[in-house]
């Protein structure tokens, strides 16, 4: 018996979840602010700063602390490539 896993109990493998949860995300019509960050080719907190001086248009719910922004508007700011765009911000 292993002893890292309790006795009695098994353990499922769910094989390709996070392929699944992935994929799931990059169809949806919304971005996190950790995807507006890799588009841009910019750091988390500074992301997070330009949602915050509504630079970029994003949406948070009452009582939440999550960030949604649209996949549109980060086309937008990379010129619709998903690559950075040199003035992105700027325009």
């Amino acid at each position: 018996m292993n002893k890292d896993q309790p006795s009695g109990k098994r353990v499922k493998r769910r094989t390709g979840a996070m392929q699944k949860v992935r994929a799931k995300r990059a169809a949806s019509q919304m971005a996190s602010v950790q995807d507006l960050a890799n588009a841009l080719g910019i750091g988390l907190n500074q992301a997070y700063e330009l949602v915050k001086t509504n630079q970029v248009r994003a949406l948070r719910f009452e009582g939440s602390r999550r960030f949604l922004i649209p996949r549109a508007e980060i086309a937008r700011l990379t010129g619709g490539t998903g690559a950075p765009a040199a003035n992105a911000l700027t325009a």
